[in-house]
């Protein structure tokens, strides 16, 4: 093999990896449709918050990133925590273009049963 195609392979896998890693982007905030479920991904850490009456927001759990599972896909992830006994599995289709249809929280509880949400996303 020549030395070009060898640099132009390491450069394709480079620019992969550029695109591919979300760490770069920052923190996310994801909400709900009707804001029940609130929380922020930042630096592997999952802070999830709730607003009272007045509108005041609250961290009400927050999960260290030892917590959680992470699966990076192309250019989004899946995280997977428990709280409570209940497994939040959250899709995050594109790190660059968040979309209400892509991206969700799943919830399931101990006995199976599984509550979907789409998230509205967006960079801090």
């Amino acid at each position: 093999m020549k030395i070009s195609s060898v640099l132009g392979f390491l450069g394709i896998l480079l620019m992969v990896h550029t695109y591919s890693s979300y760490a770069a982007s920052g923190a996310i905030e994801c909400k709900t449709a009707f804001g029940e479920k609130s929380f922020v991904i930042e630096d592997g850490r999952i802070s999830f918050s709730k607003e009272d009456e007045a509108g005041v927001s609250r961290s009400i759990s927050s999960v260290a990133g030892d917590s959680v599972r992470t699966h990076t896909k192309h250019l989004g992830f899946i995280k997977t925590l428990y709280i409570d006994g209940n497994k939040h599995r959250i899709n995050v289709q594109n790190t660059h273009a968040f979309s209400d249809v892509n991206d969700y929280l799943s919830i399931t509880s101990p006995k199976g049963h599984e509550m979907t949400y789409p998230l509205s996303c967006h960079s801090v």
